[in-house]
């Protein structure tokens, strides 16, 4: 078995020295207060599930736990630091994608990996199931962090200066990808060149030409406006994208076992009211997508996945992550 990482010794490491001491938020010397946040801003589903929380779970104590909700990056510009900040006390629950969460437990990697969910009903048996619990319970056994549900970011699409509908499509297209070597290696399977680039950069990268495509939820593509430089929406499904609602141990041991029971009821709460929020949030932003000039078109997705079915393995065996690969793919076979 892996070793047990204590965060707060990797939040030493990885801290920026310029982000040290304190921080300073209101209540964070309050024991029964909770200090939520999200790099995202006021409207997103992180915040519409925050709230969600903080009604909940001031209801269920009589007003005993608080909660104090920071968006728009106020604690922190990117999951990385508010990861961090959980280990130092500046934030107690956060959300965070698989990428940031394998600098303390690397299996959870495996949820990043592009068609590894067929559906989102499949993606829902996946982390309300046995899976989800594996994985909860990996991370919780490897590091001093607690996952209090499974959240969502949309389904991430192809997106570029010209739609793609078959797989020879991406031959020698360079696509801004997320840095991870699954993900990467996915699309190089696929015959593409993935690059990196600053999410912030992406709009000036499009429209200068200095990748020729990217890929992410039809909210993010909206919400950037890079359907006004590269108006073809590929639907290419390729990740059901999938976040951990965090906190700590550390903060768990300030309170009762009681208390603990409440804040994982209202845990349960906020994590379905900011799954119905993000389907209504991809809805929404796809009827503006279309309104302003997005081009969408359909795609035969069977081919990128058979392609793609060699890196998915061969990560998983470098993740040690084979039996949960195997399950996963059972769950998608109950579809059929």
């Amino acid at each position: 078995m892996i070793k047990k990482i204590a965060i707060g010794s990797l939040a030493s490491v990885l801290f920026l020295a310029g982000c040290g001491g304190e921080q300073d938020v209101v209540g964070a010397d309050d024991p029964k207060n909770l200090i939520l946040a999200t790099q995202l801003d006021e409207n997103s589903p992180y915040a519409v599930g925050f709230r969600t929380f903080k009604e909940a779970i001031e209801e269920e104590s009589d007003g005993a736990i608080t909660a104090e909700l920071h968006t728009n990056g106020t604690l922190g510009s990117n999951e990385d630091t508010l990861l961090q900040s959980i280990a130092t006390g500046g934030v107690d629950i956060t959300v965070v994608s698989p990428g940031f969460m394998t600098q303390v437990q690397r299996e959870v990697d495996l949820f990043s990996m592009p068609y590894l969910f067929t559906s989102y009903e499949h993606w829902l048996r996946v982390v309300d199931g046995e899976v989800g619990d594996e994985m909860s319970n990996l991370v919780e056994e490897e590091t001093n962090l607690q996952v209090l549900g499974y959240w969502s970011a949309g389904v991430r699409q192809y997106y570029g200066f010209e739609p793609v509908n078959e797989v020879e499509d991406l031959r020698n297209v360079s696509i801004r990808t997320q840095d991870s070597p699954g993900i990467q290696d996915s699309w190089s399977a696929l015959g593409a060149l993935p690059v990196g680039v600053a999410w912030g950069e992406m709009y000036q990268a499009l429209q200068n030409r200095v990748v020729d495509a990217s890929e992410n939820d039809f909210t993010n593509v909206y919400q950037s406006s890079h359907h006004e430089v590269t108006p073809y929406i590929s639907l290419t499904d390729h990740d059901f994208t999938t976040r951990f609602f965090l906190t700590s141990d550390v903060v768990m041991e300030r309170f009762t076992e009681e208390e603990q029971e409440m804040i994982e009821r209202a845990a349960e709460q906020a994590t379905i009211s900011a799954r119905e929020a993000d389907l209504d949030l991809a809805e929404s932003s796809l009827e503006r997508l279309v309104e302003e000039g997005a081009i969408i078109n359909e795609v035969d997705i069977e081919p990128f996945i058979e392609q793609t079915e060699p890196v998915r393995a061969r990560i998983a065996e470098e993740l040690d992550a084979m039996e949960l690969f195997h399950a996963i793919r059972d769950l998608a076979d109950e579809e059929l």
